[in-house]
């Protein structure tokens, strides 16, 4: 009795055995036909398709965080309409034998200065300049700028910058050429930025100094 009961559970046991190996065959083939799960190819083509979703997102983040405009106040001393000023008080007391003196004032010029990024170097904008190098009266300036950044993005940004428009007066009727070379200059900051001219000649001054908005 106990040798029948054994060998019908080893028959029973061959033929789950047999149907289950029957039933994973079935599913084998279905999934590589895919009908059951995703085959490597259907896998790879996802995980493409993810990579790429995430790239272009990470693209569209950095773009939003890119700031192209720029505007600043600044302060500078020894502008160039100083030192006409300068010159042409000199020589007009020196031509009329002292007896024609045009006092200076020589405070400086405040400018303010609007800016455009295209990239990560090239800066365009226009300046407006107003100086005060003479007593009885003052100067106007309107320059187009073009600036070359070394590190826009960073939190200190080297640059170096070309000012060339005109320049004209309420007590002169002439108007004259006007620019300004920044050899050295720094901005410190990201937001609101710290303008610093450490070097230059022009009608910003040898040497400015101001604060900035980028948006």
């Amino acid at each position: 009795m106990i040798k029948r009961i054994f060998s019908s559970a080893i028959i029973s046991l061959v033929f789950a055995s047999q149907a289950n190996a029957w039933d994973m065959g079935t599913y084998v083939e279905n999934a590589q036909a895919g009908e059951g799960i995703k085959t490597d190819s259907t896998w790879k083509k996802s995980e493409t398709q993810t990579a790429k979703k995430d790239l272009s997102m990470q693209t569209g983040f950095q773009e939003d965080k890119v700031k192209h405009h720029s505007i600043s106040f600044t302060y500078g001393i020894l502008t160039l309409s100083d030192f006409a000023a300068m010159h042409i008080s000199a020589f007009t007391e020196l031509f009329s034998l002292g007896h024609e003196k045009l006092p200076v004032s020589m405070y400086g010029a405040y400018s303010i200065n609007y800016g455009y990024k295209f990239n990560e170097v090239v800066e365009t904008g226009l300046i407006f300049n107003y100086a005060h190098p003479f007593k009885k009266g003052s100067f106007y300036t309107i320059m187009p700028k073009i600036k070359l950044n070394c590190n826009y993005e960073g939190y200190v940004n080297p640059f170096v910058e070309l000012n060339a428009g005109i320049i004209f007066s309420d007590f002169l009727p002439d108007i004259f050429p006007a620019f300004h070379i920044t050899f050295i200059g720094i901005e410190i900051g990201r937001t609101f930025p710290i303008t610093l001219g450490l070097l230059g000649f022009g009608q910003q001054g040898v040497a400015y100094a101001g604060l900035g908005y980028r948006f």
